[in-house]
């Protein structure tokens, strides 16, 4: 698994090289991350860069351009419960998912060894069973680019 440091440098480097400009060529390739971040601060980072990205024109908005795969003690951030405390982040997380151009989603099998409960997730965060499982069906199924 990568740091959250590496998500954010192949996020910079990465992208900008492998997106298409022109209209007429094939839509723009999606991305795919297997991560587990430690603090909130990380995924701030990383959707901060994220959002940066569509700002300057180097993502697009379309469904899951960027999906994180997300395992890890930040999960505990995106619940409902700890909305209050974690307004800002959920708010950032929840506003790139309305833009199109983000999926969340939680892997249930870290969840269900931390005594994470799916139910209180925000709306915009899917459950899949398997984190790393799903980073490769996005891969090899759906052309997904992995970094």
């Amino acid at each position: 698994m990568r740091s959250a440091l590496s998500c954010l440098v192949l996020l910079g480097c990465i992208l900008p090289l492998a997106l298409w400009a022109a209209d007429d060529k094939p839509p723009a390739p999606r991305y795919v991350a297997d991560i587990e971040l430690q603090t909130d601060a990380d995924l701030s980072a990383l959707l901060s860069r994220a959002e940066q990205l569509l700002i300057d024109g180097e993502l697009s908005q379309q469904d899951g351009a960027l999906v994180l795969v997300l395992h890890g003690p930040v999960l505990r951030s995106l619940l409902r419960p700890n909305y209050a405390r974690n307004k800002t982040l959920v708010n950032q997380a929840a506003s790139l998912s309305a833009l199109g151009l983000l999926e969340v989603k939680a892997c249930r099998t870290w969840m269900g060894a931390n005594g994470v409960n799916e139910e209180q997730l925000q709306p915009f965060v899917k459950v899949v069973s398997y984190g790393a499982g799903e980073v490769t069906r996005l891969v090899e199924q759906q052309g997904y680019i992995a970094f």
